[in-house]
C-alpha cells in the first residue's frame, strides 16, 4: 500500500512508517511539495499515482462523494496528538486498515478512543 500523509500531520510520521513498515510505502505533502496544496489538487495527486489519503481533514470525505473512489481514504479523527501518540495509533490500527482498504473500504477511520 501507498500513503500519501497529509500536511496536518507530520512529515516524520511518513519516514516513520517507511522505517517500520515493508508493505507501506508512504510519502508527505511535503517531500512532494503538496504541503500547501488545495484538497482537489491532492485528491488528484493522490489518485494519478495510486496513493492512499492519510489525513486529519474531513474535507476528503466530501471529495470522496463528488468524485468516488480512488483513491481511499484514512481518515484519522483522534484530534491533536505528538508524534509519539500517532505512531501508537497506527501501530495498533495500519494492519486491519491495510486489509479493509486492500479489500475495497473507500474510507477507514481511526480513532484513538
Amino acid at each position: 500500500m501507498k500513503l500519501f500523509i497529509d500536511a496536518q500531520i507530520s512529515p516524520a510520521i511518513a519516514a516513520w512508517i517507511n522505517r517500520t513498515y515493508d508493505d507501506i510505502k508512504a510519502v508527505s505533502a511535503r517531500s512532494v511539495d503538496l504541503q500547501f496544496a488545495k484538497d482537489a489538487e491532492i485528491y488528484t495527486y493522490a489518485k494519478q499515482n495510486g496513493y492512499v489519503i492519510l489525513s486529519k481533514d474531513d474535507d476528503f470525505l466530501n471529495q470522496l462523494e463528488k468524485h468516488g473512489s480512488p483513491p481511499a481514504l484514512i481518515w484519522i479523527t483522534s484530534g491533536n496528538t505528538s508524534n509519539a501518540r500517532m505512531r501508537e495509533i497506527l501501530t495498533s490500527s495500519l494492519p486491519k486498515v491495510k486489509s479493509l482498504i486492500e479489500k475495497g473500504e473507500p474510507i477507514v477511520e481511526i480513532s484513538d478512543l
